[in-house]
């Protein structure tokens, strides 16, 4: 039998501190929710072991109870909060009550207990267990974006365990961040998830202005009528995307890819990837180089969106989705500036098309100098 006051003040007492401690609020957890009793609720040990069950029980007290959203005025850090927090307005659609929460908590756990009989599902889950990107990650997101009535709600939450792109995303992951046999690649790999991947997919960028201001929040925790706001699984189809595109690079070990085509782990993509801007081809060498040697404050290889988000609609090519994002050169980067891609290509159909009418070459001077002009332009992009 849960003890439904000691649970809500555990979890009120854990986000009022300065530094969150999940591992502790777990063991209040655990014993607001009846010791032993706890255990035959919540039994995935028996079957995968005590290192996953302690995972998922931590992934769905986060999922269930807890949000963490920017701190204001400042708009430099996120704080853990519940809820049900005063800094969330009954008209926020991320509000709900602690009964709510409870409700998706204890309906979160029967799910997970009922996935214990399909392989590919526990698999799935040990998988996120020690390949997780973001702390208690699981597959559980909401099923509409909701604006103008409670998001946070028993009624909206959804398990993913069956979304292609969400096991695509996993099964990538694990594979090229643990089970390629050259543990230089492992290396480069892990880096390349964790410097270049996890934050430009799963975290918001720092937005100053506007009604919704945000920092580092995850996507689907900022407030839904945020152009930044994403789905989980957008989130997760993206790195997906990008992790595709970035084994389409020129160069990439092709032995590696085959292996990866044979497992069918990779999404559609053109032979080499190309910059969208440039259309210069992207090289894995040089992408491998940068990766093991960054200089601070300069990439070559950016991520960015082909579309800026401006407004909210249902475009996927306009909003934080896999169709609308993918690796830009630095030069890609600096041309496109805040224009959609269409606009960037009339731009610069437009530029050449006057070269043309003033009979002006697009190269003029000497190797040497052509040659200087590219290195400041590598010089002076930055990150």
């Amino acid at each position: 039998m849960t003890n439904q006051g000691s649970l809500k003040e555990a979890l009120e007492e854990a986000v009022a501190k300065e530094r969150f401690d999940m591992h502790a609020l777990s063991l209040k957890a655990i014993s607001a929710l009846g010791g032993s009793s706890a255990s035959k609720r919540f039994n995935i040990a028996t079957h995968l072991g005590q290192k996953v069950s302690n995972y998922v029980l931590d992934s769905l007290l986060r999922a269930s109870f807890l949000i963490e959203i920017v701190k204001t005025p400042k708009i430099e850090t996120t704080k853990m909060e519940v809820h049900w927090t005063n800094r969330l307005d009954n008209d926020d659609p991320r509000y709900a009550s602690y009964e709510d929460c409870l409700q998706i908590f204890e309906e979160g756990v029967a799910a997970a207990e009922d996935l214990l009989d399909n392989a590919e599902r526990c698999e799935l889950l040990c998988l996120l267990t020690t390949k997780h990107h973001l702390p208690y990650e699981l597959p559980f997101d909401y099923r509409r974006r909701e604006i103008t009535k409670p998001m946070h709600h028993p009624s909206n939450m959804l398990w993913l365990w069956d979304d292609e792109g969400v096991k695509r995303a996993i099964k990538l992951r694990a594979y090229l961040t643990s089970s390629i046999d050259d543990p230089h690649y492992i290396s480069i790999f892990s880096k390349a998830y964790l410097d270049k991947i996890k934050v430009k997919t799963y975290l918001t960028d720092r937005v100053l202005t506007g009604e919704h201001k945000t920092n580092r929040e995850k996507r689907w925790e900022v407030h839904p009528a945020s152009v930044h706001f994403a789905f989980r699984r957008n989130c997760m189809e993206i790195e997906h995307q990008l992790v595709t595109q970035l084994c389409s690079f020129e160069g990439f070990p092709l032995d590696l890819r085959q292996k990866l085509e044979s497992a069918k782990l990779l999404g559609p993509c053109e032979v080499p990837y190309r910059c969208p801007i440039t259309l210069d081809p992207l090289h894995f060498d040089q992408f491998v180089a940068e990766i093991l040697q960054p200089t601070h404050g300069k990439s070559d290889f950016q991520v960015g969106h082909l579309n800026p988000l401006k407004a909210i609609t249902d475009d996927p090519q306009a909003g934080h989705t896999f169709l609308n994002i993918g690796w830009i050169s630095a030069n890609g980067n600096r041309i496109q500036g805040s224009l959609t891609l269409v606009q960037t290509r009339k731009l610069l159909g437009r530029i050449f098309r006057n070269y043309n009418v003033l009979n002006i070459p697009l190269e003029t001077g000497t190797e040497e100098e052509t040659k200087s002009t590219e290195e400041t332009l590598e010089n002076e992009n930055g990150a």
